[in-house]
């Protein structure tokens, strides 16, 4: 796949589990002495049952973000008590927010075990694959999900992706359709249909799940900077530039779309707005290295040797940096 961005995509979501056990109390007994007309001490009125509560104390963790806590309260929980299965999914939930994707899916493969047909964990063991990058596993263990679960609705969003991730748009543009059928108003799902379009070179009906996503979202940022980039593609410069005005108007901080204006601006001959949107994104990131040669190119364009040669120097050394 190009290093055209999924634009509005959600790579990693997780499923949130709710796994409060309240501790077991055990009754009140007395044991009664024969023969001796004594009574012996009561038992303990109740037990504390420790593998719970470093469990539960792992949740109080996690809730709070601390996930390093978390981890080393559920592997406690689960050196007094394997048979967890919830400990082993916030085990692997807590691993895949630290981005340990390895330790999560092994956690999560130990609730599969017990549980195969534990759908969340389904799901949450094709975002770790998906996250990690292996898409074919990702793709599996979603149509696992969808198996147990047929309207499993984010299953079908990050499928889609891991299909189009792997080049394979008609499989791709099929699970998109099934996620619109499913919420027919939700426009990030049109969106991800007309990305996959545009991948196809299907840029007419690209534009018009863009446009639907809009007409349900009028700022759908991704939307918006999608059809700019068509517009961008075929050689629709104003169009290009209205649309990528309208992406940073909703983000001023799209440093995408404030380079690729500053692109058109500067095909356009408008220099001193190509100055601001290519400023505009350099202080968004940094590292893009082409905007400081730009940048040279639109000062010697207005005659101004000396900035253009400072540009352009910086340029030099960046791109040596880089190498």
């Amino acid at each position: 796949m190009n290093k055209k961005k999924l634009a509005g995509t959600t790579i990693c979501s997780l499923a949130i589990i709710s796994l409060l056990h309240p501790l077991g109390f055990s009754q009140e007994s007395t044991v009664t002495g024969k023969g001796n007309g004594r009574t012996n001490r009561d038992k303990p009125a109740f037990h504390i049952d420790v593998a719970d509560e470093f469990y539960k104390q792992g949740l109080n963790y996690a809730q709070y973000g601390l996930y390093d806590e978390a981890i080393e309260m559920y592997t406690r929980s689960l050196a007094k008590n394997p048979n967890n299965t919830e400990a082993y999914k916030n085990l692997g939930l807590a691993y895949a927010q630290k981005g340990m994707y390895d330790n999560a899916i092994e956690a999560f493969q130990k609730v599969i075990e017990k549980k195969p047909e534990d759908v969340d964990t389904h799901y949450n063991l094709a975002a770790a694959y998906f996250d990690k990058g292996v898409f074919d596993k990702a793709i599996k263990a979603f149509h696992k999900t969808i198996q147990i679960n047929p309207e499993y609705r984010s299953a079908y969003s990050l499928l889609g992706v891991a299909y189009t991730k792997m080049g394979k748009y008609d499989d791709a543009e099929q699970i998109f359709r099934k996620r619109i059928e499913l919420d027919p108003n939700l426009a990030i799902a049109h969106s991800n249909l007309g990305i996959v379009y545009s991948m196809k070179g299907m840029d007419k009906e690209a534009l018009v799940e863009y446009n639907k996503a809009l007409e349900i979202d009028p700022r759908h940022e991704n939307a918006l900077y999608n059809i700019a980039l068509v517009y961008d593609k075929t050689g629709k410069v104003d169009e290009a530039i209205l649309y990528y005005n309208k992406t940073v108007e909703i983000n001023f901080s799209n440093a995408d779309a404030q380079y690729r204006l500053g692109k058109n601006y500067l095909q356009k001959k408008q220099y001193d707005e190509a100055i601001n949107a290519f400023q505009t994104a350099v202080m968004s990131n940094p590292d893009n290295v082409e905007i400081y040669h730009d940048i040279g190119t639109v000062y010697k364009a207005k005659g101004m040797e000396k900035d253009a040669e400072g540009y352009f120097s910086l340029y030099k050394k960046k791109s040596k940096k880089e190498k």
